[in-house]
């Protein structure tokens, strides 16, 4: 049997432990997580496993590479963007072929009985069995209720007290068959929870759940991560210490320290050093190259890899990150983490829960009742792939971060503002504007709810500089900002902007000179007449056009409310016979399906744009430099032209702009739609004019500079097109290598006409881009010697 090992997740309730590593790379008396989980497997017969990642995926394959050293066979399947937990396991089904598999989380703790859960799988000829747990706080999980059989009859999210009717919750390990499988679409977001299993409970599919014995542990935030390490040393959960037992309940990778007092059960790792007269324990660990000073006092606490307790420090419940430090006397009540490279100086005193970010300080001798975060840190965010900021609020992003980066526009005058209609969005909307007050430029803020519609803002404001802060309540925060028309700012421009931000040169004027803020006088059907205008083909509808589009996002609101000012008929959800339209990125990005069902991802529908531009009379089109070669197939039939972004300069960029339906949403539906309504065709025959590639994608990681691995692939293919990335045509396909801008990684794309063609030509530059990677770093090695 195969497995399927998520390791995608970014920990955000563990942190700041998780900060700067994924999740599953959280460290568990002396290994990650995930190295726990891949041992479990192997016990129970599973050696060749599939690895989904997203976060920092670099982390993990760097750390687990083919998986040998541990006996198992790893294959690494990378998302480009979030694609759910059913979504990113349908991803592997290459590998995984035809035949049942499991799935488990890199991120949880446990050594529950698989094998038994395979044989009940077997015997109940299930299409999905849920791996069950008796918890003795269900609240916080989904609860699952069986019938005697085990058939499940139905789920219970996230229930209060008075729908506990069931203690069995679901623990996300399953085991799934192909045809399971099946019914999760090759594109978009899809869920185990939220999706397939309620899809195969309604349709009346052997779906069960089979309860296990043993231990099982979430690891969600600090305080469970603390009683996983403490129920790991006590023996709770069986796993392997990794460290020659010294006595009972004392591991130990030395000899033990002569005039220290160890209550068990400890754990101390190599090179660890523990000055005389330190009490350690119960539940201490050290980890390896950790120092714990004379006379200090650790209980149920957790020092990681080259972390320290100054003398007399009293650590009770604390876990501090690599690198972070206690200094003498210092006092870390329950609950209290230090992140990595933080440090509590001389008898600081952290109350319980408080905890510092990394690189953060608690002063000597304060009383800190407050956690520390690293919003107020400069320069510690860039502009990410598509011109965009991510971070967390109240983590990487708070109000002093968005205070200087209003303040780094603010001396362009005139500055553009808009928000989601989230508390968290408001907030920081707030802090900019008071940023860019103070740098003497004037606010303009508008009152539409999504990113797209601000960069319209921009566009017909003529605006120099707008800012867009987008957050679903809970999630993460993007901030988008557009120029004058409408467009993310351009590489030079935001290298300019975070210069300027890492130096700290906030603008500041005189009392006199500060900035006000202005209401714009815009509104959502204002914006949604405007859109629909423009993409009206300059002929009135001849046909009414019905589609679906939801309204439970604001990507989609805007664009249900272009297509109703366009005079569409506009329905909740999709029905056999219409289209459908979603949009996602902020209103960047959209997706559909036709009157069968056929999903089509943004790509086709790009050609498609392209191709009803082409029809229009329009001999040239401006695209990103990563889009689908399917553009230049149809311009070429008509004789047209295809520029690409940072290939083609102020050209391609004007032209894009003049041209939103290339680029938002809620514009190229309209255009859409505008087509059949003035031909009277499907959605599904227009799109059997665009030529038809098969895409295959990977991720390469890189050790050494992602410039100089460019620059070799350049040389290779001197007759490459060359732009943000560079574009390779070989024989009926095409492949495009782009570096990203978040991680050390290169990005493979490989079209062809048939699937089996794009994989090969995939593989094949993925490999030989690995292959330049190892010989720069060869080369740097031998540069550094000779110095």
């Amino acid at each position: 049997m195969k497995a399927v090992i998520m390791a995608g997740g970014e920990g955000t309730r563990l942190r700041p432990l998780s900060l700067g590593r994924p999740k599953p790379m959280t460290p568990l008396l002396g290994r990650p997580v995930m190295e726990h989980i891949i041992s479990l497997l192997k016990r129970h017969g599973v050696t060749d496993i599939c690895v989904t990642l997203c976060y920092q995926p670099q982390a993990v394959t760097d750390y687990f590479g083919s998986g040998e050293r541990l006996g198992v066979r790893l294959t690494y399947f990378v998302e480009e963007e979030p694609l759910g937990t059913a979504g990113s396991v349908k991803n592997c089904m290459s590998h995984l072929g035809r035949e049942d598999f499991l799935v488990i989380s890199g991120d949880c703790v446990c050594d529950l009985d698989l094998s038994r859960l395979a044989a009940f799988h077997r015997e109940k000829k299930a299409a999905a069995t849920l791996a069950l747990y008796s918890h003795s706080a269900p609240l916080e999980y989904g609860l699952v209720v069986t019938d005697p059989t085990g058939r499940v009859e139905r789920f219970v999210e996230k229930p209060a007290w008075g729908q506990v009717v069931t203690d069995r919750i679901n623990t996300g390990i399953y085991l799934l068959s192909p045809s399971a499988m099946d019914r999760v679409p090759d594109r978009g977001s899809f869920d185990f929870g939220k999706d397939l299993f309620p899809a195969l409970l309604r349709e009346g599919a052997p779906l069960y759940g089979c309860p296990l014995e043993g231990y099982w542990c979430d690891m969600g935030d600090c305080r469970a991560y603390l009683n996983c390490v403490c129920d790991a040393l006590d023996g709770t959960i069986k796993l392997e210490p990794g460290l020659p037992r010294r006595g009972p309940g004392i591991w130990s990778a030395g000899a033990l320290p002569p005039g220290v007092f160890l209550t068990p059960p400890c754990w101390i790792g190599p090179g660890a050093v523990i000055g005389a007269g330190a009490k350690l324990g119960p539940w201490a660990v050290v980890g390896r190259g950790a120092e714990v000073g004379s006379k200090a006092v650790l209980r149920r606490s957790v020092l990681l890899e080259g972390a320290s307790a100054g003398p007399g420090a009293a650590l009770s419940g604390a876990i501090l990150c690599p690198g972070a430090a206690a200094g003498q006397g210092a006092v870390l009540k329950e609950g209290a983490v230090l992140g990595e490279n933080a440090l509590a100086q001389e008898r600081a005193v952290l109350l319980e829960r408080v905890r510092l970010w990394p690189g953060q300080t608690a002063p000597a001798g304060c009383r800190l009742a407050r956690s520390v975060t690293s919003g107020s840190q400069k320069g510690t965010l860039r502009f990410g792939d598509g011109g965009v900021i991510r971070g967390v609020l109240g983590e990487d992003l708070g109000p002093a971060a968005l205070r200087a980066r209003g303040s780094g526009v603010g001396a362009e005058g005139r500055v553009g503002l808009g928000c989601s209609a989230t508390p968290g969005a408001k907030m920081l909307a707030r802090a900019a504007a008071a940023g860019v007050a103070a740098a003497g430029g004037q606010t303009w803020f508008h009152g539409l709810e999504c990113p797209v519609q601000g960069a319209w803002a921009a566009r017909k404001e003529e605006l120099p500089v707008s800012l867009f802060v987008e957050r679903e309540e809970g999630g993460p925060v993007y901030l988008h900002f557009f120029d004058r028309q409408g467009l993310p700012l351009g590489r030079a421009r935001e290298r300019k902007l975070e210069h300027a931000l890492l130096q700290g040169e906030f603008p500041r004027v005189r009392g006199d000179r500060v900035g006000e803020l202005e209401q714009l006088r815009l509104s959502a059907l204002l914006w949604a007449q405007s859109v629909a205008r423009e993409a009206a083909l300059g002929r009135s509808v001849l046909r009414r056009v019905t589609v679906a589009v939801g309204k439970d996002s604001p990507t989609d609101r805007a664009i249900r409310g272009a297509l109703l000012a366009l005079g569409c008929q506009v329905e909740d959800r999709w029905r056999p016979g219409i289209p459908a339209f979603s949009g996602s990125r902020g209103g960047f990005r959209l997706s559909a399906q036709d009157e069968r069902g056929a999903l089509l991802d943004s790509g086709q529908l790009l050609a498609l744009v392209a191709l009803i531009e082409m029809e229009n009379g329009s001999g040239t089109v401006a695209v990103p430099s990563g889009a689908s070669a399917a553009v230049d197939l149809v311009a070429a039939g008509y004789g047209g032209t295809v520029l690409r972004l940072d290939r083609d300069g102020e050209e391609a960029r004007d032209r894009y702009a003049a041209l939103p339906w290339l680029w938002s949403a809620p514009s190229a539906a309209a255009r859409i739609c505008a087509r059949m309504g003035t031909s009277g065709q499907k959605l599904e025959t227009l799109m059997s004019k665009t030529p038809r590639f098969n895409i295959w994608k990977r991720e390469v990681p890189l050790s050494s500079d992602r410039g100089r691995v460019m620059q070799a692939l350049a040389r290779e293919q001197p007759q490459a097109a060359q732009g943000e990335g560079i574009r390779v045509r070989t024989g009926s396909g095409w492949v495009y290598l782009v570096p990203l801008a978040r991680r050390p990684a290169l990005r493979v794309m490989a079209e062809g006409p048939d699937l089996e063609l794009a994989a090969e030509l995939c593989d094949f530059y993925a490999d030989r881009a690995a292959a330049l990677d190892r010989e720069a770093c060869r080369q740097c090695v031998q540069d550094k010697d000779k110095k």
